[in-house]
């Protein structure tokens, strides 16, 4: 993706995560901190972003979760209970749903060699950038790229074999 393309996407989500960020932090300039700390976190890996079924999708849940940051930090000394329904939250059909779809990828994961789940699991579960896989790799951020495209389109493949049976 461009930095055009971005620039666009961003532009048509900011919006749509303002409100989704709004309902959980309760203030105007605390979303627009959320928003702006996920447009980061997208720009991060703007590269696979095409790649994605629904970007809006994938753009709410990494606004949700830096909205859930975002009061962790304000509030350090009181426990939110991350269960209990919040505006916003989605409904028991959609949480099932997500269930499902969490142990589809769970499936998909375990299918991969662990080189790939292991850069996954770096770049998409703990957020960390290509630079510091790298670093903790100790190669270089080109071979990074390359071999998380490569796992990407395993995801991919395994993903539609699972479909079409």
């Amino acid at each position: 993706m461009t930095t055009t393309e971005f620039e666009i996407l961003a532009r048509s989500l900011s919006p749509r995560l303002r409100v989704v960020a709004s309902q959980i932090v309760g203030s105007e300039m605390d979303a627009d901190d959320v928003v702006q700390d996920t447009m980061l976190k997208l720009w991060s890996m703007h590269d696979g972003l095409d790649e994605l079924r629904n970007v809006e999708a994938f753009a709410v849940v990494v606004t949700r979760r830096e909205a859930l940051n975002a009061l962790r930090r304000m509030h350090p000394d009181r426990h939110l209970a991350l269960d209990e329904n919040m505006p916003g939250d989605p409904s028991p059909e959609d949480a099932m749903i997500e269930r499902q779809r969490r142990q589809l990828a769970d499936t998909v994961m375990s299918q991969l060699p662990d080189s790939q789940q292991t850069l996954l699991r770096l770049r998409h579960i703990e957020g960390y950038d290509n630079t510091a896989i790298a670093n903790l790799l100790g190669t270089s951020e080109g071979a990074v790229r390359t071999a998380l495209c490569r796992a990407r389109r395993r995801v991919a493949l395994i993903f539609n074999q699972q479909n079409t049976l």
